[in-house]
């Protein structure tokens, strides 16, 4: 059996933009497609169209049309207006005795492997809930799940139902999510292995395991449910990055803390896309150059610097590339991009550059 974990990403700022136009491969990711309007509480998968609970729990569908149970704004959970549109879904994310609710989502094509997506939801805690989740997951399948459990669905337990080809990519939050009025964004990116056509979406430990915090509620209302409505599903194909040869390049993601050289998981996450280009592409070589802000003395900036794109070096010859392809020096505070004193501008000046050149064999 093969279970592969997939590092996470939570994105804030993009070394590329996403095209407005960019296709949502996810099949009525807004709910808004049904068969009839909902007239009863865990109905999901009869109610609306290309969406299905893939266990024995009860996924609810809203929707305007629906009674009060299943209405939107107002249902048995709560009061909640749709993101967008007249529809959504709702699910608990955490029930006593492990119970859990999934939703799973078909794509309209299988992603490629090797290509970077994103994957984003919008959700808002229900005023039934007493706990709010702190983080949330999917669960990537190359077949559609049917499993005969009511309970949470570990790497275990998928293994037992003979899913042997999955993977799960771990989400965290722009906002939090244990507002009851608003929606909030969570989102992230990852890298496709090529078999991926299934997205269930929900809360994949246990109850032990599970990361939450308790609300105040009333006394008579303290059982540990923590219950979401979930709309705007989307996932699309992030754009290769273009690295053009002799031109140097800053990604985005890779900044540093002040005063500090070392990779964060969403710098990695960037110094990997490199790597994959240079794999690719055996001819060609790296330069890489360290910089800082201008805070600190010469000296100082001058070494930092050179940790900074020595960490990178290091990284990208831990992940397999020859050393021999890679050199490195560091700056200091001599090459700014903004001559600026703010906040935002020295941010953005503690930064590492990339040039690619044709290889050369010393």
């Amino acid at each position: 059996m093969m279970t592969e974990r997939i590092p996470f990403v939570v994105m804030m700022i993009y070394f590329f933009q996403i095209p407005l136009t960019a296709q949502n491969l996810v099949i009525n990711g807004g709910f808004e497609n049904y068969h009839s309007c909902p007239s009863a509480i865990g109905n999901l998968s009869n109610d609306s169209r290309h969406l299905k609970a893939p266990t024995k729990g009860s996924t609810d569908y809203f929707h305007i049309c629906g009674t009060n149970d299943v209405g939107i704004p107002k249902n048995f959970n709560g009061t909640q207006p749709a993101f967008e549109g007249e529809a959504y879904a709702g699910l608990y994310l955490l029930s006593p005795n492990d119970y859990r609710e999934y939703i799973q989502f078909e794509l309209k094509e299988k992603l490629g492997k090797g290509n970077y997506y994103k994957v984003s939801f919008r959700l808002s805690l229900a005023e039934i809930s007493v706990l709010a989740i702190q983080e949330a997951s999917v669960l990537m399948t190359q077949e559609p799940l049917n499993i005969e459990t009511n309970q949470n669905l570990s790497p275990r337990r998928l293994n037992r139902f003979g899913v042997d080809r999955f993977s799960y990519v771990k989400l965290k939050v722009k906002r939090t999510i244990f507002d009851n009025d608003a929606w909030a964004l969570i989102e992230g990116e990852f890298e496709a292995r090529g078999y991926e056509k299934y997205v269930t979406f929900g809360n994949f430990k246990d109850d032990r395991h599970s990361r939450t915090i308790r609300l105040n509620q009333k006394e008579n209302n303290q059982k540990a449910l923590s219950y979401y409505y979930i709309d705007d599903v989307s996932l699309v194909l992030i754009p290769r990055q273009e690295f053009e040869m002799n031109q140097p390049f800053v990604l985005d993601q890779l900044q540093f803390e002040f005063d500090d050289f070392k990779l964060t998981e969403k710098a990695k996450i960037e110094v990997r896309k490199v790597y994959a280009h240079l794999h690719k592409n055996p001819k060609v070589q790296l330069e890489i150059y360290g910089h800082t802000d201008d805070l600190g003395s010469e000296n100082y900036n001058k070494y930092l610097s050179s940790r900074r794109a020595r960490a990178v070096a290091l990284y990208l010859q831990e992940l397999g590339l020859d050393k021999m392809r890679i050199s490195w020096e560091g700056k200091g505070d001599k090459m700014p991009l903004y001559s600026g004193t703010s906040n935002k501008e020295r941010d953005a000046n503690r930064r590492v550059e990339f040039v690619i050149t044709e290889f050369e064999d010393h």
